[in-house]
């Protein structure tokens, strides 16, 4: 009796299709891992400046595989080794070939340079992967064992060896160094005993028993960073005072020295006045421009420490280091190409041991180009004042400059999420699986240019807050803004917690952006609508770079009445009762000031709506009356809140008020966040608060300041 389909299709599985997937297992594996090596060097070191989550999840993904795949392949290989060696006492040709590719693994275990930690949480297990580099290192030496014969193979497997240990010991050095108890310690000062007190003393009482009038004078000393002096002194650094902008290496040695000194805020500790002193000299004279240029290269060198092998690249023995593992990589190449191959070898598998070589040959040339091209080469031939023949070759070499943050502000708008004008495929599925909010969090969230104006207002904002000593450390300089315009009936919005005064403000700001439909001409209103989008980007997303409180509960509550107020009055009806005069959409600028396409002008279009309706409701009794105190809904306050600033008024002082309050909800936020956070943030793209908050302590307007550094020498007066 024949065998049915399903006999036919069991024998297939079990005989050919086992067949080919036990030949090939460990070769998918093997170029696998090196596929997932290649996305982790392109695009491991791209996510310092772009805000894309598609590119974050990918990296995240070739991040955690390419350990796992590596490690089951080294694994499957050290398996077959055993059962070869089982049944014969002679292994085959095409086992000691692929026993080379267990030192190509370990090596590629190592990673590439642009990333060794995927987040800081990464460096706190650097005693996990030093772990799994004794584990890699037994199971590759034991292949090796396994394998050994007296052949040129072998001991180009043992030299493979090296490089691999020199690679993967890098990356576990690199994760110690940068996790946070080991980085703090780093940016310590030695300590100091102070001078001999009792010594001092003895002379002292000397000098009095032989007749002397003894008095105790003091002398400050200041102590400044030596790469400060390079490229032509401090008055360079603080400063041109006949060129307005400086060049771009300029810039880079003054950001480096100042990184020396500020990177202490990352892991939460305090600098000294001497160290404010010194910033303020370096941002007083500088433009807005060179400022902004000057913070981003300088968080572009932190991330570098924090999530790639730059502590130990940048330095002479890393340079040996690299030039050692690449030289005895291309001899390994050239000598394996030369050297007697084995008759009974795969073809396939001797065509993927060249790809693995060449492979890693390649990694390592653009490695070096990465290398040259950083911002840490131009400061080591600036500071070593080299000569101008190298700066040149270098210069030939070096490749396009990356941009080193996004330079994008988020923006996530309350009203255009809870009215869900462009819902995402399979909702209904989503739902019931419980991660549509987290991902419709994501779907309505856009990205829009930090526009040059909104850097220039910043900054002149710091700076007269810098003239006048005045650090943005509390809530009460929110609402001097609203007096100094003559405004103080609405202080009430000011006066609550942080999130509440950002929550409230931001449905103000979207109820009277839709009422007045104004553009560009009015540059207020466009940083109004990108300062209030942001800051309820960072309540929504990241609330923990926010001073604390009960923001989660606040939008809950918020987003929950603003769904239930549209579901009980939908857009759609409102939509077709409306004048055909409005239905055109003309005259719709979305928030980047550009004219609208016809997609963006129907979702302006039904905002403008949300909008009408909301403003339609009678708020004259206090909303907090009405509901006690269980509900933290803030949605009516905002629009009391808009309708009080809607009454007829000069419109481009009201946008004025507005932006200069968002600007100073900015610098509050940004100079209550801690450094971790926006350590945190740096592999997201930055943020412009991180920006804002560096800048803030580059003017000494933070609470980091809070010690005296000068060393005191003691000087004996005599008469």
């Amino acid at each position: 009796m024949g065998k049915t389909g399903e006999g036919k299709f069991k024998d297939l599985f079990d005989g050919n299709l086992r067949k080919i997937w036990k030949e090939w297992e460990l070769r998918a594996m093997v170029l696998f891992t090196l596929d997932v090596q290649i996305v982790l060097l392109l695009l491991g070191n791209r996510r310092k400046s772009s805000h894309k989550v598609w590119l974050r999840v990918l990296v995240w993904c070739a991040y955690l595989t390419s350990d796992s795949v590596a490690t089951v392949a080294l694994g499957i290989l050290s398996s077959k080794l055993g059962e070869a060696s089982e049944k014969s006492s002679q292994l085959d040709d095409n086992i000691k070939l692929v026993a080379l590719w267990a030192p190509l693994l370990l090596l590629l275990l190592g990673g590439p340079d642009t990333i060794t930690a995927y987040s800081l949480e990464d460096n706190a297990l650097w005693l996990r992967h030093l772990l799994g580099l004794s584990v890699q290192a037994a199971a590759t030496a034991y292949v090796l064992f396994m394998a050994w014969t007296s052949s040129s193979l072998s001991v180009l497997s043992l030299v493979m060896i090296l490089v691999g240990l020199i690679k993967y010991g890098e990356r576990t050095w690199v994760l110690w160094l940068a996790s946070k108890d080991k980085l703090r310690e780093s940016v310590l000062t030695p300590p100091d005993p102070s001078p001999n007190y009792p010594r001092f003393m003895e002379e002292y009482s000397l000098r009095q028993a032989e007749g002397y009038h003894v008095t105790a004078d003091e002398i400050i000393e200041v102590q400044v960073p030596a790469v400060l002096y390079a490229n032509g002194g401090l008055s360079n650094i603080a400063g041109a005072q006949d060129t307005q902008c400086e060049t771009t290496v300029q810039l880079t040695v003054k950001a480096y020295g100042l990184l020396e000194i500020f990177k202490r805020l990352f892991v939460d500790l305090i600098l000294s006045y001497d160290d404010r002193d010194l910033s303020q000299s370096v941002f007083k004279d500088i433009s807005w421009k060179d400022a902004f240029q000057l913070i981003a290269i300088e968080l572009g060198f932190m991330y570098d420490l924090l999530y790639t092998k730059a502590m130990l690249l940048y330095s002479v023995w890393g340079f040996r280091r690299r030039f050692v593992t690449f030289s005895l990589t291309l001899l390994v190449l050239a000598l394996f190409s030369v050297a007697e191959k084995y008759p009974n070898s795969s073809k396939v598998d001797l065509r993927i041991t060249y790809a693995l070589l060449a492979g890693i040959i390649l990694f390592e040339i653009y490695s070096i180009l990465i290398l040259l091209s950083s911002d840490w080469t131009d400061v080591w031939l600036s500071v070593h004042n080299k000569s101008c023949a190298l700066h040149r070759a270098v210069k030939c070499v070096q490749l396009p400059k990356q941009p080193r943050w996004s330079d994008s502000i988020a923006q996530f708008s309350l009203l255009r999420f809870c009215i869900k004008e462009n819902p995402l495929v399979c909702h209904d599925i989503l739902k019931r699986l419980n991660i549509n909010e987290k991902l419709d969090r994501y779907h309505y969230t856009d990205f829009e240019k930090v526009p040059p104006n909104l850097k220039e207002k910043i900054f002149g904002y710091v700076k007269a807050k810098s003239d006048k000593l005045e650090k943005p450390t509390d809530t009460s300089h929110i609402g001097r803004v609203l007096r100094g315009y003559g405004r103080s009936d609405e202080m009430w919005s000011t006066e609550g917690e942080f999130d509440q005064i950002i929550l409230t403000w931001h449905i103000a700001t979207e109820l009277c952006c839709h009422s007045d439909r104004l553009d560009e001409l009015v540059p207020d209103y466009r940083l109004s609508m990108l300062l209030s989008r942001y800051m309820f980007y960072l309540l929504v997303m990241y609330p923990f770079m926010l001073p604390s409180g009960i923001g989660q509960i606040r939008i809950r509550d918020t987003f929950a009445e603003a769904t239930k107020f549209f579901e009980d009055r939908p857009i759609q009806e409102q939509a077709k009762s409306k004048p055909k005069a409005e239905e055109s959409g003309a005259g719709f600028w979305n928030p980047s000031g550009k004219r609208s396409d016809k997609a963006v002008c129907r979702s302006q279009e039904a905002l403008r709506l949300a909008c009408k309706m909301l403003l339609e409701v009678n708020t004259e009794v206090p909303p907090a009356k009405v509901k006690g105190g269980r509900s933290k809904s803030v949605l009516f306050e905002g629009c009391r809140l808009a309708m009080v600033l809607n009454k007829p008024a000069d419109i481009r002082l009201k946008w004025e008020m507005i932006s200069n309050l968002w600007v100073e909800v900015l610098l509050y936020a940004a100079s209550q966040s801690r450094g971790d956070c926006h350590a945190h943030q740096l592999r997201r793209g930055g943020e412009l608060l991180t920006h804002v908050w560096l800048l803030l302590a580059h003017f000494g307007l933070t609470d980091h300041f809070q010690m005296t550094q000068g060393r005191a020498i003691a000087k004996l007066i005599l008469r």
